[in-house]
């Protein structure tokens, strides 16, 4: 409805693509970003059927093509670099668009955010939440900069370590921290890596990802004790250690493990805040409700499909309380799949006795899942 007024806290990936649908919807929008200019974090990340249909559903498809990597397989090699299987992805998309694309953070950041300022979201800088207020009709909040908004709704798209959960969700559960760290890196592109590929049996499981023609990143999934931080100058040499049982091509990949800034090392956390994500006119989305692990390359593809599902809801005529339940129904088993399933995938990485084999199937039975309608 036009007369209604969101407030958007956090303008990541959820936060960003929340506003274009809302604004389409004719919904008035702030996104509130805490930050004082932009810093767009991570290297790249995979774009998969069910999310690029969500993406089509806002306009935003051809855009994000344009500025990725589109592949229709994943493969998978042992340890010496011989192929053992492949993953058919589902096309959801029609034959001119690829199955899945790869995307650097930084373009898939400019799409949305263009998007957004051409839809007529106000895009508020260095501003967050101090407190709110709510009633039955609206919500009060007080900002960081001492000034004071109204709206209908407030929406807490801020992260892992969402501000508006700690205020709103007091009781919610902390982050769990999986036992596993991902490490990724950025670097040329060889012709013959031309879709994701996956790697087994070196007590890791390493992956490379083009995200564009000329460039593509290395991921690597190790199992840690701890998540304490790295020093610095030995990270390059700490991935390269990670390599070493393999052969073919992540042997050249090894050798282009040099720059200290360009290797990004993150532990691993996951989240899933049980049903619902709402107390009155506040509502969580994305990793603010539900942190997956990166196992099947869906975390940032089931946080915009929460905010085509919200926009949708909030669109129609009900009150705001039944637009959120529908929210609800429509979001949490999904999520709750992708966050479940991505934990077992690092459980059974952490055991070498399980064959890939088992992995695989999983990820192609949940990508199958997937692949219904929203």
């Amino acid at each position: 409805m036009a007369s209604r007024k969101v407030i958007i806290v956090g303008g990541g990936i959820a936060g960003l693509t929340l506003a274009i649908g809302l604004r389409q919807a004719g919904i008035a929008v702030d996104v509130l970003e805490e930050q004082p200019s932009w810093r767009v974090l991570g290297v790249g990340i995979s774009l998969t059927g069910p999310t690029l249909r969500a993406l089509r559903s806002l306009g935003l498809i051809d855009q994000c093509v344009a500025v990725s990597f589109g592949y229709s397989q994943m493969l998978v090699f042992d340890r010496e670099g011989a192929q053992t299987g492949a993953i058919d992805m589902p096309r959801l998309n029609g034959p001119d668009c690829p199955a899945q694309v790869a995307i650097e953070r930084r373009a898939l950041h400019d799409v949305l955010l263009a998007a957004a300022e051409q839809s007529g979201a106000r895009i508020r800088l260095g501003l967050s939440v101090r407190s709110y207020c709510q009633d039955k009709d609206s919500i009060a909040l007080e900002l960081t900069d001492g000034s004071h908004e109204r709206c209908d709704l407030m929406v807490g798209a801020d992260g892992l370590h969402s501000k508006v959960r700690a205020m709103a969700f007091p009781d919610a559960p902390a982050p769990r921290f999986t036992g596993l760290a991902v490490w990724r890196y950025t670097m040329a592109r060889p012709p013959a890596v031309d879709c994701m590929h996956l790697a087994y049996g070196g007590g890791n499981k390493p992956g490379l990802n083009p995200v564009s023609p000329q460039s593509m990143f290395l991921f690597l999934v190790q199992k840690i004790e701890s998540g304490a931080r790295l020093p610095y100058e030995q990270l390059p040499a700490l991935l390269r250690d990670q390599l070493t049982p393999y052969k073919g091509t992540l042997d050249w990949v090894r050798e282009q493990i040099v720059d200290p800034a360009l290797v990004d090392y993150r532990p691993m956390e996951s989240l899933l805040v049980p049903a619902p994500w709402y107390r009155g006119r506040i509502v969580l989305i994305g990793d603010a409700a539900h942190t997956t692990t990166p196992h099947l390359a869906t975390g940032a593809g089931i946080a915009i499909e929460d905010t085509v599902v919200l926009a949708e809801e909030l669109a129609n005529d009900a009150p705001i309380e039944a637009a959120l339940a529908n929210y609800m129904k429509r979001r949490f088993e999904r999520c709750r799949l992708v966050v479940d399933t991505a934990l077992l995938l690092g459980e059974w990485e952490k055991d070498p006795t399980i064959p890939a084999s088992n992995h695989v199937k999983l990820i192609r039975e949940t990508y199958a899942t997937l692949a219904a309608p929203i």
